[in-house]
């Protein structure tokens, strides 16, 4: 009996010993609320039959239901996007494996700069009967040509005369076209109808560089550095035929640029967004959001001696519907300030570029399409509408 007891006690000593067992880790049930929402749903149903309705239930009033329902709704509407966006670039590829010229016509576009969005637009539009290399070239060159809005029907910003305002960000060129223009009206129609000034108080120098330019040219250059001294200085210079205003070069996410454009709120001024063309797609479809594109007047399309693509430029030039006032493609004033017409720019765009390690081949056609959405950076305007 002593012996059996020292066993059940040894036992009883060895089961307090030993470790609790680890508590079950149970995966959490991804889209939970989905499956919960469900349920409900069930329920409430079955609710509904035995009594006539469901509309008197609690869960009726829950806002948390509600919500989870909208929630759901979003998810699902979101993937339908996804899966009819996937379907549509592999129709789409399908396409360019059963017709090699417009296979052919994708890679020289992508190989250009311009974007996938606009890409797929133009090609889906391509005549079935169009077989050869270089018609299909030149047929994408005309729809791009008509696209592209220029002032080569209007007359020079030095013959319109008026108050225009540059507007970009830092280091695009707004001084240097600002003395381009200057020149070129001084040139027609004398220094003494022409007002120059400067809104740049942030930049170290900025006031010497325009002033510089104003001695040589013999017109006195003003500085206003409120909205007030600028309505002031406007009020002094309303007998000129042009007044050209320079702006502060500041980032488009700076918040100093959102008070700039209030500044410059004034019915008499015309704002011109000066765009550096030697810039990546999504930079320049930041900067035209940023600013208000498509408020201005125009745009001028800065340091195209720079620009190994202008494709992207004009790819964001065709989505928001922008007019090309004119371009400047050096640092000589005035003889690098053009106006050219949307042929000049869109040929300028589609020239062959000898850099291999950044060349788009018949592979990398399928991989851009694929690898994410073709409608662009977020936000961005749609590239429909091509004529």
């Amino acid at each position: 009996t002593l012996g059996a007891r020292r066993v059940d006690e040894r036992a009883s000593y060895e089961q307090a010993a030993k470790p609790a067992p680890a508590p079950r880790v149970v995966p959490p049930v991804l889209r939970d609320e989905i499956r919960v929402q469900q349920q409900a749903m069930q329920d409430l149903s079955g609710i509904g039959h035995g009594f006539g309705g469901m509309g008197n239930h609690p869960l009726n009033d829950m806002p948390a239901s509600s919500r989870r329902e909208q929630e759901m709704m979003t998810e699902l509407r979101a993937m339908k996007g996804m899966i009819e966006e996937r379907f549509g670039a592999l129709a789409f590829m399908e396409k360019l494996q059963r017709q090699p010229a417009q296979a052919r016509l994708t890679q020289k576009l992508l190989d250009a700069g311009f974007s996938p969005a606009l890409v797929r637009k133009l090609v889906e539009g391509l005549p079935a009967q169009t077989t050869e290399e270089a018609d299909s070239h030149a047929w994408a060159a005309n729809v791009l040509a008509r696209n592209v809005q220029t002032a080569e029907q209007q007359a020079p910003l030095e013959d319109q005369g008026g108050v225009f305002a540059m507007i970009g960000s830092t280091g695009v060129g707004k001084t240097t076209t600002t003395a381009k223009i200057a020149a070129a009206f001084a040139t027609k129609y004398g220094a003494s109808q022409l007002g120059l000034i400067t809104l740049d108080a942030y930049r170290i120098g900025a006031h010497e560089q325009l002033r510089a330019y104003g001695r040589i040219l013999g017109v006195p250059v003003h500085t206003a550095h409120d909205r007030a001294s600028l309505e002031d200085l406007l009020d002094l210079l309303s007998s000129k035929k042009m007044v050209l205003i320079d702006t502060a070069g500041t980032a488009q996410r700076d918040s100093r640029t959102a008070e700039l454009l209030e500044m410059l709120a004034h019915k008499s001024i015309k704002r011109i967004l000066v765009v550096n063309a030697a810039q990546q797609g999504e930079t320049i479809e930041d900067v035209v959001g940023a600013w208000r594109g498509a408020e201005a007047q125009g745009v001028i399309l800065s340091k195209l001696d720079e620009a190994v693509k202008l494709a992207p430029a004009l790819d964001t030039v065709i989505r928001h519907k922008l007019r090309v006032l004119g371009v400047t493609n050096g640092q000589r004033v005035p003889e690098d300030w053009h106006r050219l017409s949307s042929q000049a720019l869109v040929q300028r765009a589609l020239r062959s570029h000898g850099q291999s390690a950044w060349r788009v081949d018949a592979n990398d056609v399928n991989l851009i399409f694929t690898a994410g959405s073709l409608g662009g950076a977020t936000g961005a305007a749609s590239p429909m509408g091509l004529n």
